[in-house]
């Protein structure tokens, strides 16, 4: 969720980078010249997430603008860390900077997990299914195996409503039915929005409409038209 009237919908991209030796193959969801990372899958099974907080509580501490951009924090994430606890002691070890909630999941069988974390200058708090923060039992109720947020940290409307699609189909989540009763019903992500399964190395993503298009498409990423894409066939794509 960014602002749909700057130039970024009009150069939407997913970049697949092939390192040859400092790191692996991983797959970048943002905007054409962007060398950071907000969303993205790698190679290795892990993927990113990440929101910017406005509404904090007191638990974030102080924030900085003085230290590793978080965007470059995350496409580190995605290409040099092979496990979740690798992305763990990355975030909790950063120089960090400003308000933010990050996801980081993990695929592999011997993981099959996500956290998120509680982010800025002064604070990196790891959060699973059972200690989900901030406790609400109204509009931020947790549930076994998940970890969410809706839009932001004190957001007692968009918690509830993803927390209750997610309630509704818990149990069965598939990239499927997130796509159709979950982030559209939630409305989130108005730029782009990925949806991933770590599981079978596959993304669904999809972008706001282009400034020039003025057909009756539907605007934002989350009302769209999903594509799929078969991560580890665009990874062992050989070079030029």
């Amino acid at each position: 969720d960014w602002d749909v009237s700057a130039p970024f919908r009009d150069s939407p991209a997913v970049v697949v980078y092939h390192p040859d030796k400092l790191g692996h193959p991983f797959a970048n969801v943002g905007f054409i010249g962007w060398i950071g990372a907000l969303t993205g899958q790698s190679s290795t099974s892990m993927a990113i997430s990440e929101i910017g907080v406005s509404y904090p509580d007191k638990s974030f501490g102080k924030e900085s603008r003085i230290g590793v951009p978080f965007t470059f924090l995350l496409r580190n994430i995605l290409q040099f860390d092979d496990t979740l606890n690798a992305s763990i002691t990355r975030i909790k070890t950063a120089h960090r900077t400003c308000d933010l909630i990050l996801g980081v999941g993990d695929g592999k069988p011997e993981a099959e997990t996500v956290r998120g974390f509680e982010y800025s200058a002064s604070v990196a708090n790891v959060v699973s299914d059972t200690d989900l923060i901030p406790v609400n039992s109204t509009w931020h109720f947790p549930m076994e195996g998940v970890v969410y947020w809706g839009m932001d940290w004190l957001c007692p409307a968009y918690n509830l409503a993803l927390g209750t699609q997610l309630r509704k189909w818990h149990g069965n989540i598939t990239m499927a039915n997130t796509v159709r009763d979950i982030v559209s019903i939630v409305q989130t992500g108005n730029l782009h929005a990925a949806v991933y399964d770590l599981t079978t190395q596959e993304m669904a993503v999809s972008f706001c409409k282009k400034a020039g298009d003025n057909s009756t498409a539907p605007m934002y990423a989350y009302e769209r038209q999903f594509s799929v894409l078969n991560l580890p066939a665009l990874f062992s794509e050989p070079a030029p």
